[in-house]
Order: structure tokens, then sequence, then C-alpha cells
């Protein structure tokens, strides 16, 4: 107690809580200047070590020394009854409360700051100015948030401009996020909507009731050299209070221990128990290496951009290329294996409706592309029901479809997020439909800004039955979103399945631009008005002006109710190569039953009753002229 007693009055005490308060202070400070004035990083670095190193000294110096009105003496040298240590221990108190205070105000600016409600604001997401929308229209959940574990992970906004710096960041946010995206207990909102904000100038709370989401992560990435600065900020959204933030300077060798440290540090702040399994599960669930992230990056970016025209094929062998470069690196990207295999079924596709012609040497290769492609992202699957996926999905680009009920049963008894793609289709139409819809409702959750799910889960809907379901979400989309030919192309099957067609005054309207409707799309309006003579006209107007191909064809044929013309259409498709896969596409976008006989197509009746699907499906649009 004596040797507590005389650290409490040489102040050793004070001297240490006003050097940590003092020493807080100068690193903000630093932090903030010097970069501003060109100074590198290192340089912020190295005034943290200092103060660090200087701490004990100054424990020290306070316990051997003491200010007296004749300037600094030994301690052992000044009569104790002329000392001013008492004096000199309120003046420091002063000093500390005048320092908190300043602590107190910092970390008050700070949050108002970083919240974007200052007009000096410099979070990611104010960077450009936009009008806000409105969040509540451009919120498509299907549910309302139901738990304060739910986060949004903003791109991280790129603060050096290097050539791949931009790709480089967005591939950083994407390895944070398929990390928390491994935890069950976190609802995380995917890619596509969480880069939907992008450079935009949104407040956080608007952005987190957009997404359905209560808290937001966003950060920034300054690469130099083999060096990079990474801040992230963990902001609860309905004040804009950061929960957790940091600040790391490391070299790009230390980038995946940075991005593996900021998931846990989000996950346990959301109060996410994590053990080793989870942190194992988090950290196999990025890519982890620069070269090959950022690769991948390159490769989705065009992907994406194929996606948002009517023909993908155009720019998929260059995201191809891309994919292959990061797969050359890291052989077990679970996505890129998979999204490779696009280009190939789009060909397949393509050649298999008559839109294209490709040689029989080359449509095999495609074939061997999509089955190795799948047979590997099975293998590398992070879940049973995602590889159950991948494996019905092999299994429907083969030549015998026995064992794809199954898969499809495994496959869709989970409540994960995965993106589904051909065999989506396929379990739409021969009895999945519900579990489907369920499925992308899940999706549409998870990812709310998404085109591509808003339209196939529009037409999933429509099979489940549920087509004014359907119509609401497709007209929410377009409104409150953006356009997309595709999901106005479903919000018009919608109509025409539920019946309010006649309602709609721009219902006979020209197709929209990029439009995957091959035909002006009142023909179908006309057909289900059975006028007949008016729907036929339009068809051969059209064919004198733009060739249509033969799966159209036998779709149009078939809702016109010329059977013998559908099943010849039809026979001729069942020939070509994957015949059948593209027989089950058409009855997926006719929506109108069976469009020919099971017996007018050899092939695709032995892959039906392999799998043992109903046939005839049901009918989510009955068109009066087709009367089998």
């Amino acid at each position: 107690m004596s040797f507590f007693n005389e650290l409490r009055r040489r102040n050793v005490f004070r001297v240490g809580i006003a050097y940590a308060v003092a020493t807080w202070l100068l690193i903000q400070v630093t932090d903030i200047v010097f970069p501003r004035i060109g100074l590198p990083d290192s340089a912020v670095t190295l005034v943290i070590a200092l103060l660090a190193i200087g701490f004990v000294p100054a424990l020290i110096f306070a316990w051997a020394f003491e200010m007296t009105p004749d300037g600094i003496k030994k301690e052992a040298d000044v009569d104790r009854t002329q000392s001013i240590m008492p004096k000199t221990g309120r003046k420091l108190d002063r000093l500390i409360i005048a320092a908190l205070v300043l602590v107190i105000f910092s970390m008050v600016a700070e949050r108002f700051w970083f919240s974007g409600n200052g007009s000096g604001s410099i979070s990611p997401q104010t960077a450009q100015s936009n009008d806000p929308p409105d969040a509540e229209k451009l919120n498509l959940s299907p549910d309302p948030v139901g738990t304060t574990k739910s986060v949004a992970v903003l791109p991280f906004t790129a603060m050096s401009s290097g050539e791949d710096d931009g790709y480089f960041a967005d591939g950083l946010t994407e390895e944070i996020l398929n990390s928390l995206t491994a935890l069950p207990e976190l609802l995380v909102t995917a890619r596509t909507s969480s880069f939907h904000f992008k450079g935009k100038n949104l407040p956080i709370p608007e952005i987190a009731a957009t997404l359905g989401v209560a808290h937001i992560v966003e950060g920034s990435v300054r690469r130099s050299g083999d060096r990079v600065r990474i801040t992230a900020q963990l902001i609860r959204a309905d004040d804009g209070f950061h929960l957790w933030s940091n600040t790391y300077d490391r070299t790009l060798d230390d980038v995946f221990a940075v991005q593996e440290d900021i998931a846990a540090n989000i996950a346990q702040t959301l109060e996410v128990v994590l053990n080793n399994d989870k942190r194992e599960k988090m950290k196999r669930a990025g890519i982890g290496n620069v070269e090959a992230f950022i690769a991948y990056q390159k490769g989705r970016a065009l992907m994406e951009r194929a996606h948002s025209i009517s023909d993908p094929v155009a720019l998929l062998p260059e995201a191809n290329r891309y994919f292959d470069q990061a797969l050359a690196i890291i052989p077990t990207i679970t996505d890129a294996l998979l999204e490779r295999t696009d280009l190939f079924g789009h060909i397949i596709y393509n050649n298999a409706r008559g839109a294209s012609s490709y040689t029989p040497e080359e449509l095999e290769a495609a074939l061997a592309e999509i089955l190795n492609g799948l047979s590997q992202a099975a293998r590398h699957a992070q879940s049973d029901a995602l590889r159950a996926y991948f494996e019905a999905e092999r299994i429907e680009f083969s030549d015998n479809w026995s064992g794809i009920p199954s898969k499809l049963d495994r496959a869709f008894k989970t409540e994960e997020c995965f993106t589904v793609n051909w065999a989506a289709s396929l379990a739409g139409i021969f009895g999945w439909a519900t579990q489907i819809s369920d499925h992308y409702k899940r999706l549409m959750r998870c990812d709310p800004l998404s085109s591509i799910d808003v339209a196939m889960g529009s037409q999933s809907l429509i099979w489940a039955g549920q087509a004014q379901t359907a119509s609401e979400l497709t007209s929410r989309f377009l409104n409150s979103v953006d356009f997309n030919a595709w999901v106005e192309d479903m919000h018009f099957t919608a109509l025409l399945a539920s019946g309010k067609y006649r309602d709609d005054p721009d219902i006979y309207d020209p197709n929209p631009e990029g439009s995957f409707f091959q035909i002006p799309r009142r023909l179908y309006v006309y057909a289900l008005d059975n006028d007949i003579t008016r729907a036929r006209e339009i068809l051969e107007t059209h064919q004198k002006e733009s060739p249509v191909d033969d799966m159209t064809l036998l779709g149009v044929e078939a809702v016109l109710g010329n059977r013998e013309v559908a099943n010849a259409y039809a026979g001729k498709l069942d020939a070509r190569f994957a015949g059948p896969f593209i027989l089950a596409e058409v009855v997926k976008g006719c929506f109108c039953g069976a469009p020919f006989d099971l017996d007018a197509t050899p092939n695709f009746k032995a892959r039906i009753e392999e799998a043992g699907f109903n046939w005839p499906p049901p009918s989510p649009i009955n068109y009066p002229a087709k009367d089998w």
C-alpha cells in the first residue's frame, strides 16, 4: 500500500492517464492530416510506434523527477515540505479533463461525419451527389427484417487510382461478404444488391431500409506498391452509430488476414459466437489470392454485362478468359467453375433453337466443358444442397435424366441463398414450382435488387399459380429500381396469366428495347383473346422482316392452335444436339401446358420417362385455340 500511495503522490497514475489520452488525440490528428499533406502511411505508423515506446519512459520520469519553481529536479533532491506535487496533480487533473472533453467531442464529430449527415462527409457512400430514391418503394424484400443480425457489405471505395485498384476493392468487399455469408446466424445481402449502391450518395438508413438489413459495413482501400491501407466500419443503420471500426496498414501478403479479421470482428460485434469450425468455414468461403480475385472480379463484371443483352454469347468468351486466369491460380473457386459453363450452355441453347449453327465437334466440346465444370463445382460445393443442385444440372445436360427428382428434393430442402439456373427451369414445370418460387423468395430476401432473381422468381411464381404476385413484384421493381427487359417481359407474361392484361393500356405496345420476345408480344394478347387471324397476320408480317428461330415458332404455333405444325417443329428440335434440354425450355417459355405431343419427340419422351416426370405439365396461361 505504501508503494501504491507513493505512485499516487508522485502523480505517476495521472501522468499515465494524461499520456494515454494525449496519445489517442495525436494518433487521430496524424491519421487525418498526414495523408492530406502527402506523407506516406508509414509516417502514421512511425508516430504510433514512437508514442508507444515513450509510454514507459514517461512513467519512469514521473517517478524519478519533479517539477519545481526552480525547474526539473530529481525527486530525491526535493524537500518534501517544499514539494508542489499536489498542485502539479491538480493541474494534471484539469489537463486530463480537458483532453477527455476533446476525445468525446472528436468521437461525436466522427459519428456525425461518417453517418452522412455532415456537409463535409468523406464516407464512401457520399462520394457523389444523387437524389435519393424512395427507400420504401425500393424495398422488394418479401418479408420484413426479423432479426438484428442482418448486414449489407457495401463496395469498399478505392482511394487510389491504379489500373486494377477498383477491382481490388471490389474483390476485398466480396471476400468479406462471402466470409459473413458462411455464418448461418447472419442474414447477409448478396453481391448484386450491395453493389447496386456503388458510388451513390444515399444515407445509410435509407440503404439499409432498401435492403432490409439492420447494419451496414463500409470502408475504403488505398494501394501503394505492395502496401495497402484498409479502413472498415460497422454501422448500426437506425441511428448511424459506429459499432466497430479499424484501420489496417499491411502488405498485400497480409490482405486476407485483414479480411478474416474484419469479418470476425463484425460477426462478434453482432453477437455471433465463433468457434474453430465457423472460422474455418469463413476462411474457406474466400478466394485467398489477390491476382485470382482481381481476375474473377473482371470476369464477373463482363458476365453481368453479357446478361443485360439478348444474346450473352457475344461477351461471355471474354468473361471466361478472366475466369480461367483466376482458376489457373486457385482451381477451386466454385463460382468461377460454375459461371464459366454459362457460355457453353448458351452455345448449345442457340444451336438447338436454330438461332446459330455449330459443328458437331464444337457442340461436343461445349457439352464436355459444362459437364466438367458442374462436376468440379459439385466437388467443391460448400453445402449438400448446393452440391445436389449442381448434380441435378449436370444430369439435365446428360443423355439420361434418371436421378434428377431426388437431386431436386435435396437441393431445395434448405434455407440457403444460392443462385440457380437451367435446372430450376426444369424443376418449375415438372412439379417443383412451389419449392422453386420459395427459393427465389429467399434469393430476393438476400439479393432484393437482382433483376435476374426478380425475373426468374416471377417466372416460377407464374408456374406456381401466383401470377398476381408476380405482376406486383415485377411492377415494383420496374417502378422503383430500374428498367430491365427480362423483368418487363415477365411483367407482361404475368398480366396474361392473371387475366389482368385487359386493364393495362400499354399491353399492345411494341416490344421494349432488349425484349427476349422475338416477335411482337401483342400476338400473344390476340391469341389469348382468340383473335387468331390478327395474331397470324402479325407473325407473317414479322417473318418477312426478320428470321424467327424454330423454338419461338414452336411456341407460337402451339398457342395459335396449330397442333400438327407445332409437332413438326418439336420433332425437328428433338433430333438436334441436346434437343430434350431445349424442349424443356420451350415448355417453360410457352406457359401453355404441353406445346406438342410427347410421341412427336422420342428423345424428350425418353428423358421424361427416365425422370418420372408427369406429362402434360400444367397450363398457367390457357390459350383458347390450343385445345389439347
